[in-house]
């Protein structure tokens, strides 16, 4: 196990393998064009003394057609930029972007009969080309093996890679990733006809596994069934046993599912039982470059270029479901990149320290504030003292920072005063680009308040009767897309104390809100009715500085460990009635220590 703090150290000696790897690799390289050169010329030689015809062994050299004997020319060397120069500088000083890429997987990049590379992800970063170079040719493409495809991110040879990489807890250590563009997984590959819809339906039923994959074990090892498998040791004899119906069902990750789907007619994919999520990686510790990458994924989900990928690539299947973030933020354009990546280490000063600092709002309950002995409380509070219980060994080495404005709190955590913020951090477009957010752990967007004796749990049970909201508020900017159907009348008020005087004196029939002051009116006075139902998405999150891979991923691996161990459930549950958001976890175990001890 690593520790925490150690990461920038194993990134270094990481990178160093990485990159004698790679020198191993060029001389294995040389040596072995070498050994086919001599191999090729003392075949020549012996052809021509045996025959005796020096015709033959010209044709040998030219091939059939008289061409011209090829002079090797040595390829131009990769421009060497210095370690700390960010991606987004390298992009431009260079003009193209270079990506690493598979040449052997159909449908997301492979190379077709008449040599031309195409795909899901190559078109997916030539659109990325377009956007932040202005042209879709500006890529130069790179041919990696998934399993050492981050060795050259780290060597700093490819910008990004994109090779069926799966995004999980461990890769999260070397990298960091883009949103999902593909979701991969166990799945099934069988015909309409069968009935099979799931695993349940596996049993007594022939189906086919390639022998390498490790498939049987998946199926057996996620549901009781009982089918007659039939292993074969070469995918393409597989597919011709489906396309003959000899099998009822091919079991494997989607990926290959997806290609044999297009080699299939008729065939369909079922009954998905994981979720690996397929996403694009790049360098660490580079903010500006991951607000790039994140920023402009979300724009291609909105905007539907991602669907219409799919249509081409992927024609009946789904994309990952991407919760976009609230706000009107453009991403950044590469030319206001900075030219250094971060070299910021929060966990070094915890350490150092003994204690996490936090900043908190007290006035925020439920999810911040101090009780009326002043003592800090609420559910980001008790999450927060779990995470430094593991982190530091006491729930109590927290040291909890007032702060009443949000842009004075910014400030603290950019001069390193605070470590992390909490206390209904919504993450947004614009806050991507002034700080970096853990995965989200509630959801606060706009439901309905309303009277006990007159309870509203739906907008059509207004009935024509108006709603309140708060003017300037989240909720206010969703009445005109919320009022589609619903004949929704919205009445404006000053603050949300005002709206709750005019619900009380029945000027409006409900309140339209965001949760958290919702939620305190709800829990501190009685006579209110607050619906689960949410009607825009407004993610909470804990802010951290931009800049530091590391602390960001500890703060996410500690909330996927707390959610596993069933904490974080059992602190959800104290503090609210809905049910138990599940949070966005990555599949695998971390490869670290959660603590940052010593």
């Amino acid at each position: 196990m690593l520790r925490y703090g150690a990461f920038r150290k194993a990134s270094a000696r990481y990178g160093a393998r990485a990159r004698g790897r790679a020198s191993a690799r060029r001389r294995a390289s040389a040596r072995r064009r070498a050994s086919v050169l001599v191999w090729a010329f003392t075949l020549i030689v012996l052809v021509s003394l045996l025959a005796g015809c020096a015709d033959l062994a010209q044709l040998l050299i030219s091939g059939p057609e008289e061409a011209p004997v090829a002079v090797f020319v040595a390829p131009t060397p990769e421009a060497a930029y210095p370690t700390e120069m960010s991606t987004a500088a390298r992009i431009l000083a260079r003009g193209e972007l270079v990506v690493g890429v598979r040449y052997d997987l159909e449908p997301f990049s492979y190379i077709t009969a008449d040599s031309q590379l195409v795909g899901l992800e190559i078109d997916l970063v030539r659109e990325l080309a377009r956007r932040w170079l202005g042209s879709s040719d500006a890529v130069r493409f790179r041919q990696v093996r998934s399993d050492t495809a981050l060795e050259y991110i780290a060597e700093g040879s490819v910008d990004v890679v994109l090779a069926g990489l799966i995004h999980t807890q461990d890769a999260e250590v070397w990298a960091d990733f883009s949103p999902p563009y593909f979701a991969n997984g166990m799945a099934i590959l069988t015909y309409p006809d069968t009935g099979i819809q799931g695993l349940v339906d596996l049993s007594g039923r022939r189906v086919g596994t390639v022998s390498w994959t490790g498939s049987q074990g998946e199926v057996t090892a996620a549901a009781t069934v009982t089918p007659t498998f039939t292993t074969h040791n070469n995918f393409l004899d597989l597919v011709e046993v489906l396309r003959r119906r000899e099998v009822d069902a091919y079991v494997d990750r989607r990926h290959r599912l997806e290609r044999v789907r297009r080699m299939v007619t008729g065939s369909v994919i079922v009954g998905q039982w994981a979720w690996e999520p397929m996403a694009l990686a790049f360098r660490q510790d580079d903010p500006f470059f991951a607000n790039l990458v994140q920023l402009t994924f979300l724009d291609m989900a909105a905007d539907g270029t991602r669907d219409a990928l799919y249509d081409r690539w992927l024609p009946g299947t789904s994309p990952p479901s991407l919760d976009l973030l609230p706000g009107s933020a453009p991403a950044p354009s590469l030319a206001a990149s900075p030219q250094q990546i971060s070299r910021l280490d929060v966990v070094s000063r915890i350490r150092d320290r003994g204690t996490l600092n936090a900043g908190y709002f007290p006035t925020l309950w439920p999810y911040s504030g101090d009780r009326d002995d002043g003592v800090p409380t609420g559910f980001e509070v008790r999450v927060l003292e779990r995470m430094a219980e593991l982190w530091l060994g006491s729930s109590t080495a927290v040291t909890f920072v007032p702060v009443t404005d949000r842009a004075e709190a910014l400030q603290r955590l950019e001069r390193g005063e605070v470590d992390i913020l909490l206390g209904a951090w919504e993450h947004t477009r614009e806050g991507e680009l002034g700080a970096d957010f853990s995965i989200t752990i509630l959801d606060d967007g706009v439901g309905i308040l309303s009277l006990a004796t007159n309870p509203i749990d739906d907008l059509p049970a207004l009935n024509g009767q108006s709603a309140g909201v708060v003017v300037g508020s989240a909720a206010e900017a969703a009445v005109p897309q919320l009022s589609q159907g619903a004949g929704l009348s919205a009445v404006g008020y000053s603050t949300f104390e005002a709206a709750l005087q005019g619900l009380q004196a029945g000027e409006v029939a409900a309140v339209l809100s965001e949760r958290r002051p919702a939620l305190e009116a709800h829990f501190r006075q009685s006579g209110y009715v607050f619906t689960d139902r949410r009607y825009t998405y407004r993610p909470i999150a804990f802010a951290v500085a931009e800049g530091d891979s590391d602390f960001r991923d500890l703060v996410n691996l500690t909330l996927m460990a707390l959610e596993e161990r069933g904490i974080y459930q059992e602190l959800y549950s104290l503090w609210f009635d809905d049910p138990v958001p599940d949070l966005d976890t990555w599949p695998g175990l971390g490869v670290v220590s959660l603590s940052v001890q010593r």
